[in-house]
């Protein structure tokens, strides 16, 4: 090992990291669980917790090939001496330890992976180093040097700075927010103006997003922007309209969560438009490719091209705490993000995905019944516990397709409606064998905080790993014919592709990919195709085929050239009343109606053709936008103004009718909202409802993030 010593204080690490002898990942098939291509499961150990970063803070690296994640010794996450960063390669199904520490985040544009090192620390004495790790050399840098930052947000959209917190504990403010160069050359430089912890650059402007929560006041800030140095501080979401957060992959919105997927776009301040752009709901929004087409939550994805989606998979992943406990979903969230192309989905569960028994409620239960009908009970044992969310139900025996001799809330759980449809799962596969209980010695310290009873046994729930849910297949690419001879054009997405493997009648040409830049002779008469290949090896349906009559040459291109587009429109009649949107693969994927030269009315259609963003024109300016399910229920519908503001947003329940939210707004601030029957309003900066003559607050206390 080299060492080299910067001239001012950056230390500079020559040093490569050995791959371990085998992998650990399996990979298994979940139809009940939701629509997906297959589950990779990446750690197996439910003693110690996995943890690959929180929803909005990507764990996937810029060309998709490596996955970095936290792991966490089984009875003391959060102590700095059981920390460790570990890096999976898709390519090579491999593991490898980076180091001691903690904070695992990506550049933007290079496979740099950065971390809080912990392996000088010392207790509470705040000397943590910030190192920079070129996963692909594996040449360490010293970027910030400790005293450092205990909290890490991410680099900017050019890959210049990271931003960061220090820490002044029993101390108002407690962080003190940071960029770092780097470079390792001048350390990091403090901005006094900017406060607030999560610190997240826009992927492609220049501003960042810090989150502080002022919970009793509406109009005040729980998000803010600021520009990449700090200055220019304003109000990115008010704390009415808190909720989970995250950039849009290409940065054109920032994403509200905790409800359908909306979005706020980066240059318009609060109070703006908030606009709804899938017809699919999520709890935790989060980042899914960087084309700003995909967003993914926990269950769902959706495609913003449409507004459709799909739930892709139930992770499963609940702690059951007695009845008495708030909020502590920290220790088992899913916490899902999507790979630079949208086509994986890394999230954690601490439920066993590929051996755990899973059923559903199929008869509505009774109140005072003592069987729970589902769908089945294979895989269940003869007796034992079950869990339907939080609450744990004991029973004595079961049928085929019965749980009997129930005994409800168990351990102080609370109980749950037990509603048909509901998700069953087994309480004792959420629990660590005894084998495994001994092991540990006794329970996280988180679990321990939350769960009083010294003896429960919800305290031997087992800690989250990490998986793969892959969504969809890469982008297919395009051959095409040239004066020059032939040209592969890469997919819409591209940036996890490795390379392409061409076929000559059918027969792979080599063994090897093809890569950007590259030419290769071809002989004709044949018809050629492609496939593309990204580093996992999950491979695009075939490209559109070409024939060569003779000799010839193909170039892999690493871009679409400008002469080319994945879309032409075309008119379907000759009154040019209608004007259809046609992709080169996917088919119609837009209709758009004209009347006297000037659009009235377009549909954004799903894969399967069916309308799900419906929008209306008047004079040009778009005036009614609503979002439709595949099976045609209406699930929003949104009112501008001639300016271009949204003036109404309306949600609807499952029947496309029955208003569940109803909200009012003047020029982007919030002004009144109906909901469940209570008609809430602004009032100065208050925002309540009248009770009795009396003018209430209305408590808008953070969703649990």
């Amino acid at each position: 090992m080299r060492v080299l010593q910067n001239p001012l204080y950056g230390i500079v690490l020559t040093l490569f990291i050995s791959f371990p002898a085998s992998a650990e990942k399996t990979a298994f098939q979940t139809p009940s669980l939701g629509r997906n291509l297959g589950v990779w499961r990446l750690t197996h150990d439910p003693t110690v917790r996995h943890h690959a970063n929180y929803h909005n803070t990507q764990c996937w690296s810029p060309d998709g090939r490596f996955i970095c994640y936290t792991t966490w010794g089984g009875n003391s996450p959060g102590n700095e001496a059981t920390a460790s960063v570990q890096v999976y390669d898709t390519r090579r199904d491999t593991t490898r330890e980076i180091g001691q520490g903690n904070e695992p985040r990506w550049a933007k544009h290079h496979n740099w992976l950065f971390y809080v090192d912990y392996s000088e620390s010392r207790p509470r004495a705040r000397t943590s180093n910030v190192v920079r790790v070129d996963i692909d050399s594996g040449q360490r840098t010293v970027v910030a040097k400790g005293p450092g930052p205990e909290m890490l947000g991410e680099t900017d959209f050019q890959d210049r700075w990271l931003y960061g917190a220090l820490r002044f504990r029993k101390q108002q403010p407690e962080f003190q927010v940071i960029r770092i160069n780097i470079t390792g050359e001048d350390g990091f430089q403090r901005l006094p103006e900017a406060e607030g912890s999560q610190l997240l650059p826009n992927p492609r402007h220049p501003l960042f997003f810090t989150r502080q929560d002022h919970k009793q006041s509406p109009f005040a800030a729980t998000r803010w922007w600021y520009d990449l140095d700090g200055s220019h501080k304003r109000i990115a979401v008010a704390t009415l309209e808190q909720c989970h957060m995250c950039w849009l992959g290409n940065g054109e919105y920032m994403l509200l969560g905790n409800g359908p997927i909306r979005g706020r776009r980066w240059d318009e301040p609060f109070p703006s438009n908030i606009h709804i752009l899938a017809a699919v709901g999520v709890g935790d929004v989060s980042p899914c490719g960087t084309s700003g087409r995909y967003v993914c939550g926990d269950r769902n994805v959706a495609d913003l091209r449409s507004g459709d989606g799909f739930t892709y998979i139930d992770p499963l992943s609940i702690v059951c705490f007695p009845k008495s406990v708030g909020d502590a979903s920290g220790i088992y969230d899913a916490d899902p993000k999507g790979s630079p192309d949208g086509t994986k989905i890394c999230f954690v569960s601490n439920y066993d995905l590929k051996d755990g028994p899973v059923t559903q409620i199929a008869e509505n239960h009774a109140a005072k019944g003592d069987r729970l009908i589902v769908a089945s009970t294979e895989g269940f044992p003869a007796t034992g516990a079950i869990n339907v969310q939080r609450e744990v139900i004991g029973y004595r025996r079961k049928t085929a397709t019965t749980f009997e001799g129930l005994s409800r809330a168990l351990y102080d759980t609370a109980q749950v409606s037990l509603a048909a449809g509901r998700i069953v799962t087994s309480f004792d596969a959420r629990c660590l064998s005894d084998a495994q209980w001994k092991q540990v010695g006794q329970a996280s310290a988180p679990m321990r905080r939350s769960i009083a009873a010294e003896t429960s046994p919800l305290l031997r729930q087992r800690q989250t790993d990490v998986y793969v849910a892959v969504v969809r297949k890469p982008d297919r690419p395009w051959l095409r014919i040239v004066a020059g001879g032939v040209q592969l054009i890469p997919g819409e997405n591209h940036a996890e592709i490795a390379g392409y493997r061409l076929w000559k009648d059918g027969r792979p040409v080599s063994d090897r990919l093809l890569e950007p830049g590259q030419s290769l002779p071809l002989d004709g008469p044949a018809e050629y195709r492609a496939v593309a290949v990204e580093w996992s090896g999950l491979q695009s349906e075939p490209a559109s085929a070409v024939r060569v009559e003779r000799s010839s040459s193909l170039t892999v291109l690493s871009a679409k050239p400008e002469d080319f587009s994945w879309t032409a429109d075309r008119w379907t009649d000759t009154a040019a009343a209608v004007k259809e949107v046609v992709h080169r693969y996917d088919g119609v994927i837009r209709r758009e109606w004209y009347s006297n030269g000037a659009m009235v009315k377009s549909h954004d259609l799903s894969q399967e053709g069916k309308p799900i963003r419906r929008v209306e024109y008047r004079d040009g300016r778009i005036a009614v936008r609503e979002y439709y399910t595949a099976e045609g229920s209406r699930t929003s519908r949104e009112l501008f103004d001639a300016s271009g503001s949204i003036t109404e947003t309306v949600r609807y329940a499952k029947d496309g009718t029955s208003e569940t939210d109803h909200w009012w707004f003047d020029r982007g601030m919030p002004v009144r909202q109906v909901s469940r029957g209570t008609t809430y309003v602004k009032q100065g900066d208050r925002f309540g409802h009248f009770d009795g003559g009396r003018f209430l607050d209305t408590p808008r206390g953070a969703k649990s993030e």
